[in-house]
């Protein structure tokens, strides 16, 4: 579609281009076989132009087509999915963190409590977190201990410690009060009750909002280290993919989790189909094998 947009623009140009040639032609050289050429070549680009505008018109129809047969689709698998996930993470406690610019997708959590699994807690990295403001700045390393030669980089793990610690209920007293009184995370839920996976939502649409390298990275680090499950996901549209670094710590991963099929995905990923799932190209497959025992 945009290539056709871009052909149709230049050939605008070239008859306008051409359309001064004749006149320059008729003006001053009075040449009529020039003349002739030029109106000859006016009339085969005008073809052309026609042409191609015949060819948007049914692109832009075609394309409503497939966009109304997709929406179809997850409307149908919108439909199907409770009985797909119903009852598979019976008694599974799961914590979510949000580390991306983008909202929790309503139908992920939808799908966690359908499959009967409890989000005991909500961890959301904050704006602050960029760590622009230098007086911030001052308190965070005073409160870790350290000196003002360390990066912003080396600022976001050890915050990315203290929230790991807090999720498995091993925080400092005051951690909690201290983070988010300096509006680097918002924690809401209970961080006392054992969990069995967390759930990290990635992915950023501005690049001053994506601390995967660092923030994310170290979190996963922690997580594994303490033996807890970890499951990275993300929607589709986003600008800077966080999939590629989670799959670097051999985690499942979920890149359209905004999609009913990619909650399907995580909801049987968290059972046990481990993998690296959806539609963009660090998937290995679209979605877990549906158990056999599946029925609706």
């Amino acid at each position: 579609m945009i290539d056709i947009k871009y052909h149709i623009a230049s050939i605008v140009a070239v008859f306008l281009a051409l359309g001064l040639g004749v006149l320059i032609g008729s003006t001053i050289v009075g040449d009529d076989l020039l003349v002739d050429q030029q109106q000859k070549m006016i009339e085969r680009l005008e073809e052309q132009f026609y042409g191609l505008k015949d060819r948007e018109v049914e692109l832009l129809a075609d394309n409503d087509d497939k966009e109304q047969l997709i929406s179809n689709y997850e409307n149908y698998s919108q439909a199907l999915l409770p009985a797909v996930v119903s009852g598979r993470l019976e008694e599974y406690k799961v914590a979510v963190i949000v580390t991306g610019d983008s909202e929790i997708p309503a139908g992920m959590i939808n799908a966690i409590s359908m499959a009967g699994a409890q989000v005991v807690s909500k961890t959301v990295l904050l704006s602050n977190m960029k760590l622009e403001d230098e007086d911030t700045n001052s308190r965070i390393k005073e409160y870790y201990g350290l000196s003002d030669s360390d990066s912003k980089a080396a600022i976001r793990q050890r915050v990315a410690d203290s929230v790991a610690q807090v999720i498995m209920n091993q925080g400092e007293e005051g951690t909690i009060a201290f983070l988010q009184e300096n509006n680097l995370m918002k924690f809401s839920g209970a961080n006392d009750i054992p969990i069995n996976g967390i759930i990290i939502v990635g992915g950023a649409n501005n690049f001053s909002n994506c601390f995967v390298d660092d923030f994310d990275s170290r979190l996963i680090e922690n997580f594994i280290h303490a033996d807890v499950k970890v499951f990275g996901v993300e929607g589709v549209q986003v600008n800077y993919s966080y999939i590629g670094i989670f799959q670097e710590y051999n985690i499942s991963t979920i890149d359209n989790i905004d999609k009913s099929p990619g909650q399907v995905s995580l909801i049987l990923a968290m059972e046990g189909e481990a993998g690296n799932y959806g539609i963009k190209a660090t998937a290995q497959k679209f979605m877990p094998t549906i158990p056999v025992d599946y029925k609706l």
